[in-house]
């Protein structure tokens, strides 16, 4: 140690300790013990990092600084714990230490630095403690700042002369200035009219902090009721004990009472108004009474009453001069206006003026039914008294209907009346007010309600007794010893007796022993037995027989009841009819309806009778019987099952249906129709709307069966559609429609025609060697082939003559193309034969002749009738048949004209022709 300290100028308040390169402890100081974590560990041959563990992890930088890579190194601040629990607290500073003779080491410089340490410790926590005060002062700052701004009630802070220096959110939106408008203003700019603010704080102390309630305005100009108190404080800290008077500011703390004084206004309204309807005797004083209590209640200056004509005859003295009698106009029928408010035009022209349903404030809450509010009349278009309103200063208006029943076309309640109340001020809407008027508005007509009833009841029970003494009815009451306590007029006119007999007798006296058992059972038990009570059952209608004063028998009808008083038989009061005329005509009514039902029933139709509903009336027998309709079913009375019932019987169940469903929606319509049934039955259905008067008030349906008549005229129809085909076989059908029409003599001229004429060749000689009936069995499948060509090309067939053919073109129908026709079936004729020899094996040839010209047609006689032609043309078509050629078709010249353009011909030349000389004529080849 002394060798290094010769080499080191060490200052004294260092220790040191030398150190090789692989830092073990070389040389130390007189005291650096006492820096390391184990003092007994700094020694000479001892690893350094062992008392000192700070250097655990620094060894690189100790080899850089050995080494001259790194000029030192230093570690601040390390801390040592005492025995005695003090703290010791140094720094290391590390250089390299090297001489000529090879000495080379490591030096750490150790520096006892406990007192700054203590200095800065204390420094830094008088600044922690001065930040902590600051921030703490802030934090109440801020949060003072969001309390007044939180706060619902109105914060306003003034100096001693009254002006604004803070304002709280409350207050602000309260008022509904803006902070920067308020501030610097005095406070007395927020008080109404004749308010004063700064007076509360010129109030003793003891009274300043009470509440105190100030009407004040906001911006908009509504009044509102703020309850304030209000607090003197120093303005300035620092001078506290100075002169308070002089430096102190205000704080004015206010709460919105408005709506609780609004509350109160209508609660003493309500309560106001109830008061003045239980206590009124008639709807005009009620209603006079109302009108200036809610107006000095709510604080409004005017009130008006209107009213329909029906209202306004509920009250009298108007001073209109206009007479209306319109029942769907509303006029001011009474108003009521403050002393102090003067208004003259307004208030006569209230008088003059009506108002129709949604005209004017009146009329709107007329046509809504509902309280209506209008901030400033003098602003409103719908408002029909703007311009005198704003010359006599009115502004504020509200309505309410007075409501009565309700209607049951709208389901809404009627309206009887319309209050209307007036304010000088502006007054903006308060939805509560209106529906405390709205429930006014109903007890009002409520009460106008009930007053009518009253009314109502007093004319009904005048109208009762004018209806008694005025009524047919016979009209009687009973004491419970039986002697009558009141008839009516009706009830002596009829039975004769004075009031002095009536006096004298009972019920019994006059009551015949043959009247109804139960009317003679009620007036056994409640005069005689006294066992009726209140519980006891009357029948809805009694019969009596009443002795007159003459000792007639009168046959009554009617009803009866008891009067009972605290269980106890009063009165037995009856209504009776006179009714014996009735009841003749009844009778004689029952004797007809029972022959009409004999006759109903016995009739051999089936008929049913309905209703508009579709309900059965009346049916007979045979009705069910004609349909086999179960008692069950018939026992509805429903015509819709009737109905599904008898659908599964007919062959078209939909028509049916149909039919009925159309009547239904046409019930004026009459009808006729024909059912058929699955079984093969026929029924003719009509039906015709049932009357009575004017009005149609069901319909009848009768049922007729015409199965055996239907199988008649079918049978019949069958048999004339026989005979109409065979008449159709023998005549043209044009023909036989005119000898139906009973023509005995038909002939027609017709100009030109086509006739042919064709025979069988070698079927006469076969006719020697077949049977008879062969043979015609055998002519008449030729023919029969030949009628089906006729058809075919639209001849007509005139006539056989054994085993020749006549047909015609061009009658009893004229045609134009009568000759083609004729020739077209002359070539078909040809192939006909021609089938039939190749099916029968036959060898049969045909001849044809044909000639074009007029005939005579038609029919002769009275019996075997034929239709037939005469006329050279048909002499000569059976010459060119008769002088014509096996297979072919001879034709006359005057045919051939008519045909050559169309078809062949072969030219036959001239020959003789028996009667008629040299003819030339040709030979039907074919079609072209």
């Amino acid at each position: 140690m002394k060798t290094l300290l010769k080499k080191l100028l060490v200052p004294p308040h260092l220790e040191y300790l030398a150190l090789d390169k692989d830092f073990l402890i070389q040389e130390t100081s007189l005291k650096v013990q006492r820096f390391g974590d184990c003092p007994e560990e700094v020694a000479a041959g001892n690893d350094v990092r062992i008392p000192f563990p700070e250097l655990v992890g620094t060894e690189e930088i100790l080899i850089d600084i050995f080494e001259g890579r790194l000029p030192n190194f230093e570690l601040k601040s390390m801390t040592r714990v005492l025995e005695n629990g003090s703290r010791l607290y140094f720094d290391m500073y590390i250089v390299e230490f090297s001489n000529d003779d090879n000495y080379h080491r490591l030096i750490v410089f150790f520096e006892d630095v406990t007192d700054r340490m203590g200095l800065e410790q204390t420094l830094v926590q008088a600044t922690n403690e001065m930040n902590i005060l600051l921030s703490t002062l802030a934090a109440t700052n801020n949060y003072v700042e969001k309390i007044i701004t939180s706060m619902a009630e109105v914060l306003l802070v003034t100096t001693s002369s009254g002006k604004i220096k803070k304002v709280n959110q409350a207050a602000q939106d309260l008022f509904g200035y803006s902070e920067s408008e308020l501030v610097s203003q005095q406070i007395d700019t927020l008080a109404a009219v004749g308010e004063s603010l700064q007076a509360v704080s010129q109030q003793p102390p003891q009274l300043s902090q009470t509440n105190t309630e100030v009407i004040c305005t906001a911006k908009t100009g509504e009044k509102l009721t703020v309850s304030f108190s209000c607090t003197a404080i120093p303005s300035d800290m620092k001078n506290i004990s100075e002169s308070l008077a002089a430096l102190q500011d205000f704080v004015y703390i206010g709460r919105d009472v408005t709506d609780k004084q609004r509350a109160r206004k209508r609660k003493i309204a309500q309560y106001v108004t109830t008061r003045i309807l239980s206590a009124s005797e008639t709807i005009k004083k009620a209603l006079a009474a109302i009108l200036p209590v809610i107006c000095d209640s709510l604080g409004w200056d005017t009130a008006e009453l209107w009213m329909p004509e029906s209202g306004e005859k509920l009250l009298s003295g108007s001073k209109r001069i206009t007479a209306i009698s319109d029942p769907n106009l509303l006029r001011c029928v009474a108003s009521w206006t403050k002393r102090s408010v003067s208004i003259p035009k307004f208030a006569e022209f209230a008088e003059q003026m009506t108002c129709a349903m949604g005209e004017g404030l009146p009329g709107l809450v007329w046509a809504s039914g509902s309280p209506q509010w209008i901030a400033d009349v003098t602003e409103s278009d719908s408002f029909m008294r703007r311009e005198i309103a704003a010359a006599e200063g009115l502004h504020g208006a509200f309505g309410f209907p007075i409501l009565g029943d309700h209607e049951e076309e709208n389901s809404q309640r009627s309206v009887l009346g319309v209050m209307i109340f007036f304010s000088r001020e502006v007054q903006y809407f308060d939805e509560e007010l209106l529906q405390t008027m709205a429930t006014i508005g109903s007890q009002i007509g409520q009460f106008i309600k009930r007053k009518q009833a009253e009314i109502a009841l007093r004319e009904s029970e005048e109208q009762l007794r004018d209806l008694f003494e005025n009524a047919t009815d016979l009209i009687q009451s009973i004491g419970e010893d039986g002697h009558f306590l009141y008839v009516n007029r009706a009830w002596q006119e009829t039975l004769g007796y004075s009031e002095a007999e009536i006096a004298q007798m009972t019920v019994f006296d006059i009551i015949h022993p043959n009247s109804s058992q139960e009317s003679l059972d009620i007036l056994y038990q409640a005069i005689t037995k006294k066992i009726v009570n209140e519980n006891t059952f009357y029948p809805d209608s009694i019969q009596v027989i009443f002795i007159t004063k003459h000792h007639e028998q009168i046959l009554l009808e009617g009803s009866i009841s008891c009067k009972f008083a605290e269980g106890s038989l009063v009165a037995i009061r009856a209504i009776l009819r006179d009714i014996t005329a009735r009841q003749m005509a009844e009778d004689a009514l029952a004797k007809s309806v029972s022959l009409l039902q004999a006759t109903f029933d016995s009739t051999a139709d089936g008929i049913l009778a309905i209703d508009r509903n579709g309900k059965i009336v009346t049916f007979n027998r045979e009705f069910v019987e004609m349909w086999d309709i179960p008692n069950e079913v018939m026992a509805l009375r429903d015509d819709a099952t009737t109905i599904a019932f008898v659908q599964n019987q007919l062959k078209d169940p939909q028509a049916f249906q149909e039919r009925i469903e159309s009547l239904y929606e046409q019930p004026e319509a009459e009808s006729y129709d024909l059912l058929e049934f699955q079984d093969g039955r026929f029924f003719e259905r009509y039906s015709e709307p049932q009357r009575l008067g004017d009005k149609i008030i069901g319909r009848v349906w009768s049922y007729h069966d015409i199965t055996e008549r239907k199988q008649a005229e079918d049978a019949l129809r069958e048999e004339q559609e026989k005979s109409e085909k065979l008449l159709l076989n023998i005549l043209p059908k044009a023909i036989a429609e005119r000898l139906k029409q009973n023509e005995t003599t038909i002939a027609e001229y017709f100009p030109e025609v086509t006739v042919l004429f064709a025979d069988i060749v070698g079927f006469t000689a076969l006719s020697s060697t077949m049977n008879p009936i062969d043979l015609v069995e055998l002519l008449n499948k030729i023919f029969s082939g030949f009628d089906l060509l006729c058809e075919k090309h639209g001849l007509e067939k005139i006539k056989t003559i054994g085993d020749a053919y006549m047909a015609v073109g061009g009658l009893p129908y004229p045609r134009i193309d009568h000759a083609e026709a004729i020739a077209q079936m002359a070539l078909d004729m040809q192939t006909e034969i021609a089938r039939f020899n190749a099916q029968n094996k036959k060898y049969f040839s045909i001849r044809v002749g044909i000639h074009s010209g007029p005939v005579v047609a038609g029919v002769i006689g009275i019996k075997k009738f034929i239709y037939d032609l005469w006329g050279d043309t048909v002499n000569i078509a059976s010459r060119m048949e008769s002088h014509g050629l096996s297979w072919r078709i001879q034709v006359s010249e005057t045919t051939y004209k008519l045909l050559e353009h169309k078809y062949l011909f072969k030219e036959r030349g001239i020959i003789d022709v028996k009667g008629r000389g040299r003819m030339r004529t040709y030979l039907l080849v074919g079609k072209k």
